[in-house]
């Protein structure tokens, strides 16, 4: 009998665990959490902090589609000057791509999507960021939903409605979900800290 307790309790606490690694529900597919960083600043407060999901049998390194969390702590705590900063930085890197930017007066939040490439590449990037305040006031919070699309796969009227249905259900999710994420780390990071001395990053998806 105690084998067997020690054995139920160990199968709980991975049943724990695993529950605590999120997942996303976005344009009505699946998102499973496959890498996630907290940096540190210099007073080793939490930094910057990523998260990203993408499709079974997909990797980081290697996506068609792909969801993200950022937290930006140390950016203000303006939406609509993120995103503005966003379409700068894209059409720096590209002056040819465009941008659309809407915001959300009611919650403040702001959302920006654009399509964007690399000099002689046969793929698109389309992207989808929406930016909220931080749930502790310190920042902000982006969620991230980014697109490849190879040239000659879809046509204008089909961009059109990528753009469309993926700015409306960018603005229908939930984002206290990804505003919880991140207290959670930052929280852990800190307590990590007092206990070593030191500060702390969390790992990959797969080593929590």
């Amino acid at each position: 009998m105690r084998l067997l307790s020690i054995f139920a309790a160990l199968v709980a606490t991975i049943s724990l665990a695993r529950a605590e690694v999120p997942a996303i529900e976005f344009g009505g597919e699946r998102y499973e959490l496959n890498f996630e960083d907290q940096a540190t600043s210099e007073d080793g407060a939490p930094g910057e902090g990523l998260a990203e999901f993408t499709l079974p049998g997909e990797t980081v390194e290697d996506w068609t589609k792909l969801f993200a969390y950022h937290a930006y702590p140390e950016m203000g705590d303006d939406p609509m000057a993120a995103v503005q900063m966003v379409g700068k930085v894209v059409i720096e890197n590209n002056k040819d791509a465009n941008f659309a930017i809407v915001e959300n007066a009611k919650t403040g939040e702001a959302i920006i999507d654009f399509l964007t490439w690399t000099p002689e590449s046969d793929v698109m990037e389309f992207n989808v960021f929406r930016y909220a305040r931080a749930s502790n006031g310190k920042g902000l919070i982006a969620l991230q939903y980014a697109q490849h699309i190879r040239l000659g796969d879809i046509d204008v009227a089909g961009m059109q409605a990528l753009r469309a249905r993926s700015i409306a259900d960018m603005a229908a999710l939930a984002i206290t979900p990804a505003q919880d994420y991140f207290a959670r780390k930052q929280g852990k990071s800190a307590s990590n800290a007092e206990d070593d001395g030191q500060p702390t990053l969390a790992r990959a998806g797969g080593d929590n």
